[in-house]
């Protein structure tokens, strides 16, 4: 785990209210589709996807907002259906996690675990990198765990 700050970053971008419950038949084919739009507008993808979570508690039928995002070079073209943004610089405590998503709460947990004994508050805003995404063996996953701190 460390502490870090991450610069200010142009996204194409997808919102959408959700539930841990829910989250996989809500999102849909969003990734897929802005992946091909960036295409599209002849984008330069800047890096892995960034899934935005604000008021996710981990419980399954909490409602949050979620924003689903392509880091891009620059903002040009018609978005259609998304938007360009800018997300915020934000300080964070983050953490790799190796292995399936089903497992992303063990992850989830060790972070609020240290940041109570370090006395860091979380903002409930939180980040979520897919830097491997591998469907078919999970184990492969390598997903970066961000917790916005004030």
């Amino acid at each position: 785990m460390e502490k870090k700050t991450l610069q200010p970053v142009n996204v194409l971008t997808y919102a959408l209210s959700s539930t841990l419950k829910t989250i996989v038949a809500d999102s849909g084919n969003i990734p897929n589709e802005l992946m091909a739009k960036a295409s599209e507008l002849g984008l330069e993808v800047t890096g892995p996807q960034i899934w935005d979570y604000y008021g996710a508690d981990g419980r399954p039928d909490t409602k949050f907002k979620l924003k689903i995002c392509v880091p891009v070079r620059e903002v040009k073209g018609d978005p259609g259906k998304f938007t360009f943004e800018v997300l915020p610089e934000i300080t964070c405590i983050s953490e790799i996690h190796k292995g399936p998503w089903s497992q992303l709460g063990n992850t989830y947990h060790r972070i609020f675990g240290e940041m109570s004994r370090k006395k860091l508050s979380p903002t409930g805003a939180n980040r979520e990198i897919y830097i491997n995404c591998d469907f078919e063996n999970e184990e492969n996953n390598v997903t970066e765990v961000q917790i916005v701190v004030q």
